[in-house]
């Protein structure tokens, strides 16, 4: 979902108790450590030929803030969209950067993986 840093702001409020606007913010649809593997239970025994998309949950970013931020970082708003979508799904597949340094190097790490696999598209 892409709203304005008012709506932002709202949410971030709504849902985390942080009066502020902010980038990206993801709400998984399975609760835990890690929402992914918490689906992917659910469906062994399953024939993964009749089995629809997995549903992880809600990116939402503020378009103001992605067009602040691709400024201020010195590349496209398009760029700046990609890495707030990468990072907005590796919190729904469980990644946490705030959980530490060494989640927040690993979370970095992936993102800068996932973007290189974008950029060769």
């Amino acid at each position: 979902m892409l709203v304005g840093d008012s709506d932002m702001r709202e949410i971030n409020r709504l849902r985390r108790g942080k009066d502020k606007t902010t980038d990206v913010l993801s709400f998984p649809l399975e609760f835990g450590s890690s929402p992914l593997q918490n689906v992917l239970q659910k469906r062994r025994g399953f024939d993964s030929n009749s089995l629809s998309p997995i549903a992880l949950g809600e990116i939402v970013i503020s378009v103001d803030t992605l067009e602040k931020q691709a400024i201020e970082i010195g590349h496209s708003a398009k760029d700046e969209f990609y890495r707030l979508l990468v990072h907005g799904f590796l919190h729904l597949l469980g990644y946490d950067h705030e959980r530490g340094e060494e989640e927040e190097r690993i979370m970095k790490l992936k993102e800068d993986e996932c973007l290189e696999i974008l950029r060769e598209l």
